[in-house]
């Protein structure tokens, strides 16, 4: 009962940051949640990450969620590991802020979870948190520092790699203390060498991760036709304050990490990863709010409050709620009704064909719900395939006979600007294979390879 008592707001935390993933930011499960939940789900059944499947970050939050996969194979499972994680973030912010944390909960509601949303990024704002919290509450341990460092590069290299520059910059004339958080760092990196050298998995891990970055930047946020005016004039404001604070306080090494964040957003200016860069943001302003803490705990909690009941009246006026009862893994997720209905008519004319390849937004969740090994096929998007990644996706086509393929007509006629399908993947199967079945309602056409 001590223990309870004192750490019963953190148990309260963990139940309604579950709470929130499961059934007030339901919608955003079906996303990079699944596509996370999926590489930790080819994990534990024996596949290696960047060999067999195509993961483009590097796989922390992978091994982390397999850990209670290896418990409970279950989407859930993500949700429960996650509202841990979140927790102990919480429990640093809390103890570099106080009751000043609060603020975060208008920011989770305001974009309806997102920002805590399941997914690699999140792992990294969690080792970004936790060395602002090292570096504010014990700056001598260096060698734990190099290490979490380490673990931030292990989360999302495009993130964690730019969490090494505060070091450079503030302690430049300590070579000691930048040799221990070396040594530090240098040891969970070489362990993931090791793990990749012994699954010769290396070239794979090298082209999806570093040189697919060129095909993802160029098919995707700045780099090309997909371009989101919106998500990129937010970052640039969000980045400007971020700017004029660390000008403002260049000797708070806070600022240095914080503004890291903005690489959540590069190269895709998209609600999920502008949610998750808003995470720095509000911790870059938090010391900045007046208000006394009891009123601003009241104050954040009752406007929380209004803006997710008036959201979830929204929702309910216009989603029939139910759970995925009859879809294997998902059993415990709710879903929109008629979307989950048309879903078990998909699988079912899915089912009808022996070992399909499915070209499409849907082809992992499907491919989990039946047990089937992940491919690179199950993440077709632009930037996902490592350098000329559609063309070496053809390629494998090529080699491929006696297969069935099964594109989704919805996505590849999408004329939405924004999409990351690979239409040329999808264009090549239609236009070189042989059409042997039509579904009309659900707008899928299968083809034959011979």
């Amino acid at each position: 009962m001590k223990y309870i008592k004192k750490y019963y707001p953190y148990i309260l935390l963990f139940i309604g940051v579950f709470i929130g993933l499961e059934f007030l930011g339901f919608t955003h499960n079906y996303g990079d949640p699944n596509a996370n939940y999926g590489f930790s789900y080819a994990l534990i059944n024996g596949e290696i990450p960047y060999k067999d499947f195509n993961i483009i970050a590097t796989p922390l939050f992978m091994f982390y969620v397999a850990i209670g996969l290896k418990i409970f194979n279950s989407y859930i499972m993500i949700l429960i590991m996650q509202s841990l994680l979140v927790t102990i973030v919480f429990s640093f912010i809390y103890k570099l802020f106080g009751k000043k944390s609060i603020v975060l909960l208008l920011s989770t509601v305001i974009f309806q979870f997102v920002n805590i949303i399941p997914t690699y990024n999140f792992m990294c704002f969690a080792m970004m948190v936790i060395l602002i919290c090292l570096e504010n509450k014990h700056k001598d341990k260096d060698y734990l520092i190099g290490v979490f460092l380490a673990l931030a590069c292990l989360s999302k290299q495009t993130v964690g790699f730019f969490l090494i520059i505060p070091t450079f910059i503030f302690y430049f004339k300590d070579k000691k203390k930048i040799l221990k958080r070396f040594i530090g760092f240098i040891i969970p990196m070489f362990i993931f060498l090791m793990y990749l050298i012994i699954t010769d998995s290396l070239y794979s891990f090298m082209d999806l991760c570093c040189f697919g970055l060129f095909d993802f930047l160029s098919n995707n946020g700045v780099g090309g036709s997909k371009f989101d005016i919106i998500g990129l004039s937010t970052t640039v404001i969000c980045f400007i304050i971020q700017l004029i604070v660390l000008i403002r306080n260049k000797k708070n090494i806070n600022n240095y990490y914080l503004i890291a964040g903005v690489f959540f957003t590069i190269p895709l200016f998209d609600y999920a990863h502008i949610g998750m860069y808003i995470n720095t943001i509000v911790l870059t302003l938090i010391p900045y709010i007046k208000l006394n803490d009891k009123y601003l705990t009241r104050l954040i909690i009752s406007i929380s409050l209004v803006v997710e009941i008036l959201i979830y009246m929204m929702w309910f006026s216009t989603i029939n709620i139910t759970f995925n009862k009859d879809i294997k893994h998902y059993e415990l997720l709710i879903n929109d009704k008629k979307y989950y209905k048309a879903e078990l008519a998909m699988y079912k004319y899915f089912d009808k064909f022996k070992d399909p390849i499915i070209i499409s937004y849907r082809s992992m969740k499907y491919n989990i719900s039946r047990d089937r090994k992940l491919t690179y096929f199950d993440v077709p998007l632009y930037g996902n395939f490592g350098y000329g990644g559609s063309k070496k996706m053809i390629n494998k086509i090529k080699k491929m006979h006696n297969q069935i393929f099964i594109v989704s007509m919805a996505d590849y006629e999408n004329k939405f600007k924004y999409s990351q399908f690979s239409k040329e993947l999808a264009g090549y199967v239609i236009k070189t294979c042989k059409k042997i079945d039509v579904n009309k309602k659900y707008r899928f056409e299968v083809y034959y390879k011979e």
